[in-house]
């Protein structure tokens, strides 16, 4: 490989690590700079020609990889000091990448089983957000802490998140990371590593074990989600592309009710003895509101152009 291409093929790379934000679709934008088939055919390739395969892939792979490191130090940063804001973006970039999605089953008739399907990605996706609110203020049902104590099950929880997620990102549209958030594990993750966060590696040394222990499944969830996902994926979308994107239909949809109802927006305040939303204005001041609706659409008509962008060549 040319040195020119390799550095091309890194900065396409670091184009898809802007998946990194919940609601941003690496597919999409692996589709956008002309990467997506590479990365799919070199995945696929990699029992049949690991070297050539391998070496095709590791520039794509710094590339990822660096673009994700500073994607998520900005987005958590910025999300702990205005989240609703930050989770309006997400949802605007959610909504505005909706055309990726629903090309593929517009023209379809209206009948029982595309609804039923649709039904089905909206009720799981929205379920995994309704489900930590009630779990956490009725239960007292605390995932992050649950993270932090590094109990066992959770060390599982990540790895399939982790495995859902990259299988997520083979299908254009959908994001890895919003699989991470809706389960609830995005900020907890990167609360692992945070310079500010007390119960960060880099603050409780005596978490270091359980820290690389919770990155491994992490990384083998990825790992093992890729390489089943670029095989099984394909096939699946090759023999039921439209009912596939009926039940991600639903699934993209009932993510927003996840968005804006997970276990990140309530939280007891010190001294309190019941749970509070971050929406009540005396967390979220009106102008925080007016900020949060402007993001909403201005990333909604954002990602609709990008969108119609990555779909422009198919046509």
């Amino acid at each position: 490989m040319k040195v020119k291409d390799w550095f091309s093929d890194c900065a396409r790379g670091a184009a898809m690590g802007l998946g990194m934000v919940p609601g941003v679709s690496a597919g999409t934008m692996g589709i956008i700079v002309n990467i997506y088939d590479k990365l799919i055919t070199s995945v696929s390739n990699l029992k049949k020609d690991f070297v050539k395969s391998f070496l095709a892939l590791l520039p794509i792979a710094i590339g990822v990889v660096g673009a994700s490191i500073l994607v998520l130090a900005l987005v958590h940063k910025t999300f702990n000091l205005a989240p609703i804001p930050i989770i309006s973006a997400f949802a605007g970039i959610i909504i505005g990448s909706m055309p990726i999605i629903t090309k593929e089953i517009k023209g379809q008739k209206i009948s029982a089983k595309p609804i039923f399907l649709m039904l089905i990605g909206f009720v799981v996706a929205a379920g995994i957000g309704l489900l930590s609110v009630v779990s956490k203020v009725f239960w007292n049902f605390d995932l992050e802490a649950y993270f932090i104590a590094g109990v066992w099950w959770v060390y599982l929880l990540t790895f399939i998140a982790g495995f859902i997620a990259a299988a997520a990102c083979i299908i254009p549209g959908i994001s890895g990371a919003m699989i991470l958030f809706i389960f609830g594990l995005y900020n907890p993750i990167l609360d692992m590593f945070s310079l500010s966060n007390p119960n960060s590696v880099f603050n409780n040394h005596s978490r270091i074990p359980s820290v690389l222990g919770l990155t491994l499944c992490l990384l083998l969830g990825i790992f093992f989600g890729v390489i089943c996902a670029s095989k099984s994926m394909k096939s699946l979308l090759d023999k039921h592309k439209t009912s596939t994107f009926n039940v991600v239909t639903g699934f993209v949809i009932g993510s927003l009710v996840s968005m804006f109802c997970n276990q990140e927006l309530v939280f007891k305040p010190e001294g309190a003895s019941n749970y509070v939303w971050y929406y009540s204005l005396e967390y979220t001041s009106p102008l925080m509101y007016l900020l949060s609706t402007l993001l909403f659409v201005l990333l909604i008509l954002s990602f609709y152009f990008i969108s119609k962008k990555a779909l422009r060549p198919q046509y």
